[in-house]
């Protein structure tokens, strides 16, 4: 095995010792934070010789399995967590405290005063928090460390559609370049990812290392009388309605998706509504001028934020999952949905690609708002589609595994820490 110059030495008998930003697992988790907490997870539960100390964004504390336990039973995160007895309290405090972060971090003042005091206390560690390295999931560390940094890069969408993200998030960004080529290792989530890194910044594909995300165990089918009850509330019947799920953002393209829907007869909407899961991200999503008028009439309905078993009801529930993401590192939807033995129809030549591998799934360019409304048609007008391939789908979702992953993750420590 090759070790990097920059490798650290373990103490002699203890466990690899890595650090993290922790503050991703203890809010409302999307993509980034699903992915930290199911990866350390599955690195916990198989693997003694390792300990993870998290920074908060005000101290460093330790994160061990039985706090993603917590977590996942405040977050109703598996099948356990949902039937277990859950002080209700507890979960209005955790959501309570969720909303006002969300708050907080729309006022600018504030989050001025926070990257200060983060940035102020990240090099603050007690003799009780000793690293051996860094695992960077949130792209780059918040100060120095004098450990090797691995840092997880999802995507590179930053340097292909810098004007698909906030300034403050390009700036944060950019020293990334030099990040890379210091580390000695550099993590992804996609083989797509991985050209993108080596395209863009000439990192040899050695020094790459692919873990992609999967779907959690909650996202399975379970069957029409689980899934129709679970639709109830949400006032939606079973395979009649259209499904997005992603935050609410330009990159996710919605412009083009509510568009060609928008194409659709009166009737023909109403008998499939498109349904959009996920909370409010940033920037002007451009719309089309139909929006308000579809919203108005009950067909096109937004349902912001919603918990894992709600939104493997949703999938499971749905005639097709449409995701028409301009740019992914993955496309954790996509995975997720097809674990639920759902119909996906995804962006072509993308990372979503990997994922299906022309698995029972339907493609079309990103902004062609014309392909999308034959393939929105196809969808609604041939309701046997569901049935057919289902498990197909469901057994190309499998190839993905946390477990793997976390093999990948251990043996890359292995290599950066002696």
């Amino acid at each position: 095995m090759m070790i990097s110059a920059k490798a650290t030495v373990a103490e002699p008998g203890g466990a690899v010792r890595v650090g993290i930003d922790s503050d991703i697992l203890y809010s409302g988790m999307t993509g980034v934070g699903n992915y930290c907490f199911h990866l350390l997870k599955a690195l916990l539960r198989d693997d003694e010789d390792l300990s993870f100390s998290g920074f908060t964004g005000i101290r460093w504390q330790a994160v061990r399995l039985g706090d993603l336990d917590e977590i996942e039973r405040l977050q109703g995160k598996s099948f356990v967590a949902v039937q277990a007895r859950i002080d209700r309290s507890s979960q209005r405090l955790w959501r309570a405290k969720n909303i006002l972060q969300t708050k907080l971090a729309r006022i600018d003042a504030a989050r001025v005063i926070y990257r200060h005091v983060r940035a102020a206390r990240f090099g603050v560690r007690g003799p009780n928090t000793p690293l051996d390295l860094f695992h960077a999931f949130k792209y780059l560390p918040v100060g120095e460390l004098a450990v090797p940094t691995l840092p997880v890069v999802y995507d590179l969408s930053f340097v292909r559609y810098p004007e698909a993200h906030p300034r403050q998030r390009l700036r944060d960004l950019e020293g990334l370049p030099a990040a890379i080529a210091r580390a000695p290792l550099v993590h992804t989530i996609s083989e797509f990812s991985k050209s993108e890194i080596a395209s863009v910044y000439g990192t040899s594909p050695d020094k790459i290392f692919v873990a992609s995300p999967a779907a959690s165990n909650i996202f399975q089918p379970l069957g029409d009388g689980i899934t129709r009850a679970d639709l109830t509330p949400f006032g939606l019947s079973l395979h009649g309605y259209l499904l997005a799920v992603g935050t609410l953002e330009p990159r996710k393209n919605l412009r083009t998706l509510i568009s060609a829907y928008a194409q659709l007869t009166p009737a023909e909407r109403a008998r499939a509504p498109l349904v959009l899961v996920g909370k409010s991200g940033w920037g002007d999503l451009d719309l089309p001028r139909e929006t308000d008028a579809l919203k108005s009439d009950g067909t096109l309905r937004f349902l912001g934020t919603v918990s894992d078993i709600q939104l493997r009801s949703l999938y499971e529930g749905a005639i097709a999952l449409l995701f028409p993401s301009i740019y992914e590192g993955f496309g954790m939807p996509v995975v997720e949905a097809l674990a639920c033995g759902t119909q996906v129809a995804h962006s072509a030549a993308t990372s979503m690609d990997e994922i299906t591998d022309g698995t029972a799934t339907l493609r079309a360019p990103a902004t062609d708002v014309a392909a999308w409304y034959v393939i929105i048609k196809e969808l609604t007008s041939n309701l046997q589609r569901i049935s057919q391939d289902r498990d197909a789908r469901v057994a190309r979702s499998r190839r993905f595994d946390w477990q793997r992953s976390a093999q990948a993750v251990r043996a890359a420590y292995s290599q950066i820490v002696v």
